[in-house]
């Protein structure tokens, strides 16, 4: 583990969602050393109209408009450093392969706990 999800509009013009994840789930790997079959990453598109920022709608993912949103799940034992790295490492490698603006990326942290994760047919456990 970590787990990113990632919800964002369609986009206007072709962007290969395949490749960014590959390429965000081997940024994760190569920066923090966690093997690659315990990353997972997922892309999904929300509805057109079916995201309203600032109080407006829109049928396409903007550069500056209708902030991508991210969720990162990771375990509670990463320390602050840690995770706000991995939160940079995100944010810099989705902006490096779509056309999305870095400032236009929110991203959430929520921390998986030890005995909390179901993973490879049974309950995870970790010592922290």
């Amino acid at each position: 583990m970590p787990l990113i999800r990632i919800k964002s509009l369609p986009f206007e013009g072709d962007v290969d969602i395949s490749l960014v994840v590959c390429n965000l789930s081997q940024a994760v790997a190569d920066a923090t050393g966690i093997e690659s079959h315990h990353i997972m990453v997922s892309w999904e598109y929300l509805l057109k109209g079916h995201y309203s920022h600032a109080g407006k709608v829109a049928e396409v993912q903007g550069i500056n408009t209708h902030p991508l949103l991210v969720d990162l799940i990771a375990p509670n034992f990463n320390t602050e450093q840690q995770i706000m790295a991995m939160l940079e490492l995100i944010a810099n490698t989705i902006s490096e392969h779509v056309p999305v603006a870095k400032k236009n990326i929110f991203i959430n942290y929520t921390p998986a706990y030890s005995d909390g994760v179901y993973d490879e047919g049974h309950i995870v456990e970790w010592d922290m």
